[in-house]
C-alpha cells in the first residue's frame, strides 16, 4: 500500500491485503493522500492488537503466582530461568550435579569407590581444559542435555560405581551415570574417552 504512486497500484495492493483490513476493522476508504496513515493503522494493529489477548493472558498467569513481580524487581536475577546461560561448563558445576551412591562406609567396596571418585573429579578436570572428550559430551551422555537447565535436573543425576564392564553405562531417562571401577587412571580415562566419543547422543543410554 506504502508503495502505491498510482490509483490502480493502490487498489491491487488494497486487494491483497483485504483480510488483513477486514481483520483490523479498518473501515475508513483508503486513497493515496491517507495511504501512510492506513499502513501505520494496520501494522499497529499487527504488532500490538493482534496480539495483545494473549500477552495479557501471559501477564496474568505470572501474575498469578507471583513471578511477574519477581521478574520486574530482581531482572539481573531471573535472568538465567528465561535465557540460556552465555558461560560455558566448568568441572564444579558437573561434579555438583551429582548425588554419589557409596557402597556400604567401611567396605571394600566403598574405598575403592572413594579411589574412583578421585578419578572421576581428575577427568572432569582433564575435560574442562582438553579436547578429547568436553564437559558437555559428558552432560549429554548421561542426560540427553549439552547444558544444564535454570532449574537443574530431575530427577537430580546420581552416580553410581560398576565392576562389570570397562566403560561407563548410562541412564538418560533418571540421569543415572556408572563409572568403572578400574586400578590405574590412565585406564579409566580412555575407557571413558572411548564410550563417550563412540556414543553420540543416546547411542549407549
Amino acid at each position: 500500500i506504502l508503495r502505491a504512486e498510482t490509483e490502480s497500484q493502490l487498489q491491487e495492493a488494497v486487494a491483497q491485503a483485504a483480510s488483513l483490513i477486514s481483520l483490523a476493522g479498518h473501515n475508513v476508504r483508503i486513497t493515496l493522500e491517507n495511504k501512510k496513515d492506513t499502513a501505520l493503522d494496520l501494522a499497529h494493529w499487527y504488532v500490538l492488537q493482534r496480539t495483545r489477548a494473549p500477552f495479557e493472558r501471559f501477564r496474568d498467569g505470572l501474575t498469578s503466582l507471583g513471578v511477574l513481580d519477581a521478574l520486574q524487581r530482581y531482572p539481573l536475577q531471573t535472568k538465567c530461568l528465561f535465557v540460556k546461560a552465555e558461560k560455558g561448563l566448568t568441572a564444579t558445576d558437573v561434579e555438583n550435579l551429582f548425588e554419589i551412591i557409596y557402597s556400604e562406609r567401611g567396605s571394600n567396596a566403598f574405598r575403592e569407590e572413594c579411589r574412583i571418585l578421585a578419578f572421576w573429579q581428575d577427568y572432569l578436570q582433564d575435560a574442562e581444559i582438553e579436547n578429547d572428550v568436553s564437559l558437555e559430551d559428558i552432560l549429554v551422555f548421561f542426560t540427553g542435555c549439552d547444558s544444564i537447565p535454570a532449574l537443574g535436573f530431575s530427577p537430580k543425576p546420581s552416580l553410581e560405581f560398576i565392576t562389570h564392564s570397562r566403560f561407563p553405562v548410562a541412564n538418560t531417562c533418571e540421569n543415572i551415570l556408572r563409572i568403572p571401577v578400574h586400578a590405574e587412571y590412565t585406564d579409566f580415562r580412555s575407557d571413558m574417552n572411548f564410550a563417550i566419543r563412540n556414543s553420540p547422543g543416546f547411542g549407549r543410554a
